[in-house]
Parts: C-alpha cells; structure tokens; sequence
C-alpha cells in the first residue's frame, strides 16, 4: 500500500506455522511483534477497541510449552488472530460498535472462540465495528472510524463496513488475519476497499452462538487475510475439511458473468479491473459463461432489507425510543423505520429468498459452473467526508447473502490514486473449501496490478 508508514508484511500462515514447528520462532515472539505493530501503528489506524496483552501473552507461553511437549493443535497453534467485538469473549465486554453495550460482559466464551482455544489460536483483542453491524461504509459516529491503509497519505478513505477494524488490522499488517461478519457484504466490501482477501463462508459454516445478531437469516462469521493460501489455512481449521476441497482448483473452469446490463453504473477503473481480471482467465484456458441471477440485482435491496432491518430492529428494539441515546445518524432512522415492514412482507421475503436459492443452484447446474465472477462494488474506497449514507454499497454483495452462499473478494488491483479495487467469486451454498480452491486459481492468474489500461481493457 503506498503512502501510509507499514510494518512489514507477515510471512504466510503455513510460514509462521512451519516456524514455529522448527524452532525458528516461538508463540510469544508473534504475539510480542503484534503487540510492538499494534502500539506503534493503530494510534493512526484506529483498528482495535481491545488489546488482551497480558491473556495473550499468557496463552503463546503456554501453547509454546505445549509444542516443546510435542503437543500441536494444527495450523492455528500459536498463530495470533483478531476479533470483530460482536463476538463474546468471556469477562469481556461485547459493545458491537456502540457505547450502549460497554458493560455487556460476556458470561461464556462464543462458540467460535471455543473453537480457536481448542485450535491454539491466540486472540490479541477486539476490533471497531459499524454500530450494531449495520452499514458498509465502515463509519462509527461514536466508537471511532478506523483509518483505511489504502491510498495516499493525505486521503482518510472509509475502510468499508461493519467489519471495519478486522479489515484495517489485517491491511495495516497488525496482525496476520481477523474474524469479521457479513450479513449484506460486511466481510467482502472492506476486503475490496482495504486491498485484503475477505471470505464469506456459508451461513453457519463458522457457528454463530455468542456473536451478537444483526440478522439471524443473513448473518455469516467471515475472515480476512493476506492471502487465498492464509485463508484457506484459516477457514480449513476452523471449519475441518469438507468435500470439493481442491476440486475447483484443477484444470480448465466455468466461470459465470454478469451482462453488460446488470454492470452499469461501475466506476471507470472498476470495470477496467473487472475486465482486465475476466481477460487473464480466457487468456489461461477458463471458460466464461454468460449468467443471470434469478432476479435483476435491483431486486434483492428490498426483500433483503425487509428481513435484515426487521430482525436489526427487534435485536436492539430496547434502543429505539430514545432519540438521547448515543446511535449512529446513520443506523437509528434504518431501525425505527423497519417498524413499518409487515409481517406480510417480512415472510414474501423468506419465500423469495428460498424461491431463488433454488433457482440459482438449477442455473448453476445446467450452466455447468464452478462460481460466478463480479464485482464486490461499483466504486473504489470513498474519502470519509464524501459518504452518502443513504446508499450503500452493497448492491453486488447482498445477493449472496440473500441466496444463502458463499463468496470472497480477492485483490484485483488500484486505480490512479492507490485505492483497492476487488473481484468477488461467488460459489454455491456448502462448497466453501470449493470456493477457496478456486479462488486460488484464479488469484495466481489476475494481476492485481494498478488500473489496466484502456487497451487491455477493451480487448476483453
């Protein structure tokens, strides 16, 4: 990233993995070094809440006694991580990003967190957040903004949302990944606006319990990383190995596109990085196939938002009333207006939403596709001051969400000023591992370069 003062990059999860393994670092020396990255960097980064210094420091010493002993948890042993604050940490406040929650101690540990201590993980503390998870840009009115690392030094650009602070941290090279959510695109829209890797699992592929709900129907744990390869070390401990792992990697594939229609309205180096990306996987022998979703992805903003803002509002009802509570400008009218959606139009949107998975998982078999390639937004990172937080830029991500599937965005290049710009891969629901094998694929094909050129461009 250009501009802005980084540490260096972090060497691969298999790297520090096979490290640690030979005696060439130790647990304690990681979580030291994001420890010194963290007191030295998010001061500018704002990315953090909560750093856990000393209980991680004490979980590395004792996980690095467990590896002398001979005893190794797997590809997460040792190896630091950061957490979205949605998740319930126990003894430790859970705000998701509002100061309404600062004395909502968790009682229990959340499932996922159950998970990376069995799994040796070690949590070096919790990361900023949209309030209560709802909006993309990344903004927070009263819990702070974290900076986006992208672009040049005197840009302040949103690092896209709600799981700004798990992005930032990973951009920001605090840490070496982080767990967010993403309920509508908020794992996938800052991992494009940041310049990361950010995966979307399948509803409950990653558990649930102990995360605090934006929406039961749409949420997903997600995670961010540097890399296809640290990502699918990630998600493959977390979630154990599942079918298809691999298979979508291998030889020539069928990839889905969006036509001309369904991409207007693209920044000018949006399309240019589409095209350019679509252009390198014909040049490597993949096939690209002309797909429509089951509806215009108009469509899906308002049954999405009839299910998400409905269930939103009745997760945090009890703040509503207020107008003296301290909520975002930009998250109270969003909730106070879901008391109008009827109960009506709350079920015609789970029936849509079961209509179409349908659908699509029929076209997805008769075209024969392994994933459907698009953008993850229209336009490039913002400057914080230019955000219009009547829109927002979710209209290429919520329908994986609505659908029920998986996705990720991967890298696929900058335009003139630096900003990231990133390409979704959208799989079936289930094939997560699938998804990532073929994510791999195609991130050693595209060149995330800056802005292609106009020729390049044309001749897609």
């Amino acid at each position: 990233m250009r501009g802005h003062n980084l540490p260096p990059a972090f060497p691969s999860i298999a790297q520090l993995g096979a490290d640690l393994r030979h005696g060439r670092t130790t647990s304690t020396a990681l979580v030291r070094d994001c420890l010194e990255r963290i007191a030295a960097h998010d001061g500018v980064f704002k990315s953090f809440i909560a750093v856990y210094a000393a209980q991680a420091l004490a979980a590395a010493e004792r996980l690095d006694a467990e590896l002398r002993a001979g005893h190794d948890r797997g590809a997460l042993h040792g190896i630091p991580v950061a957490l979205k604050d949605l998740i319930d940490i126990q003894g430790q406040p859970t705000t998701a990003g509002s100061p309404l929650l600062a004395d909502n101690v968790a009682a229990r540990d959340a499932a996922i967190v159950q998970r990376m201590h069995a799994l040796g993980a070690i949590i070096i503390g919790k990361t900023h957040m949209v309030q209560f998870a709802l909006g993309a840009w990344g903004t927070n009115a009263h819990m702070d903004t974290p900076r986006n690392p992208a672009g040049h030094a005197a840009d302040t650009l949103v690092p896209g949302g709600s799981s700004s602070g798990s992005a930032v941290a990973v951009a920001a090279r605090l840490v070496p990944w982080a767990i967010g959510s993403d309920t509508g695109g908020s794992v996938r829209v800052p991992a494009a606006f940041c310049g990361v890797v950010g995966l979307k699992p399948t509803i409950d592929a990653l558990p649930r319990d102990g995360v605090y709900a934006l929406s039961k129907t749409l949420d997903s744990l997600g995670l961010f990383a540097s890399s296809v390869d640290d990502a699918q070390q990630c998600f493959g401990a977390l979630a154990g190995a599942g079918a298809g792992v691999g298979a979508a990697g291998q030889g020539r594939l069928r990839i889905g596109v969006l036509p001309p229609d369904e991409l207007t309205g693209l920044e000018p180096a949006v399309a240019q990085s589409l095209a350019s990306s679509l252009a390198q996987l014909q040049a490597a022998g993949h096939e690209l196939v002309a797909f429509r979703f089951p509806a215009p992805l108009a469509e899906f903003r308002a049954p999405t938002n009839a299910i998400m803002i409905a269930e939103g509002a009745a997760v945090n009802a009890a703040f509503l009333d207020d107008p003296a509570l301290p909520m975002d400008p930009s998250v109270r009218p969003r909730l106070i207006a879901a008391r109008s959606t009827s109960a009506v139009q709350y079920l015609q949107a789970q029936a849509s939403a079961l209509l179409w998975q349908q659908q699509f998982a029929r076209e997805m078999d008769r075209l024969q596709l392994a994933a459907i390639a698009m953008p993850v937004t229209a336009m490039a990172a913002p400057r914080v001051q230019d955000v219009d937080h009547d829109v927002a830029p979710v209209h290429f991500s919520r329908p994986v969400n609505f659908l029920a599937l998986c996705g990720i965005s991967l890298p696929a290049g900058q335009d003139a000023d630096a900003r990231p710009i990133g390409l979704q891969l959208v799989g079936r629901a289930g094939q997560d591992h699938a998804l990532l094998a073929l994510a791999a694929a195609v991130a050693a094909v595209i060149s995330p370069s800056p802005v292609c050129s106009v020729e390049v461009c044309d001749a897609s």
